[in-house]
């Protein structure tokens, strides 16, 4: 066996090794910006998926409003109506009890002994 040759074979493989490690190195490097950009991306796509997927949803939401805001608006005409009614209805118990006081202060107030 010639040992120049297997000398020449363990410099060629150390020499590999080497580079290999140097160029791998670089490979790995480059390889994790390659990543960190495509998760950046991604992760901006998912952000304007997601916004997207709100707008949809307010965009629902504020046409299920618009489609009850009509029986809304006639909820808040009867409620109205009906604080109306109340204060009616109070005013009217307030002039029958005036009312009811002054006949019994008048029927007492005549039938007073000195009210004759």
């Amino acid at each position: 066996m010639d040992y120049v040759n297997l000398a020449g074979f363990a410099i060629a493989g150390t020499g590999g090794l080497i580079l290999g490690t140097v160029f791998g190195q670089k490979l790995a490097a480059d390889g994790k910006l390659v990543l960190k950009t495509i998760e950046t991306r991604l992760s901006s796509i998912e952000g304007m998926l997601n916004s997207a997927e709100q707008t949809a949803d307010c965009m629902a939401h504020a046409a299920e409003v618009g489609k009850y805001s009509g029986a809304i608006e006639k909820l808040a005409e009867a409620i109205e109506k009906h604080a109306a009614a109340i204060d009616d209805h109070g005013a009217a118990t307030v002039a029958a009890a005036v009312e009811t006081h002054a006949a019994i202060h008048s029927g007492l107030n005549s039938s007073a002994p000195g009210n004759v």
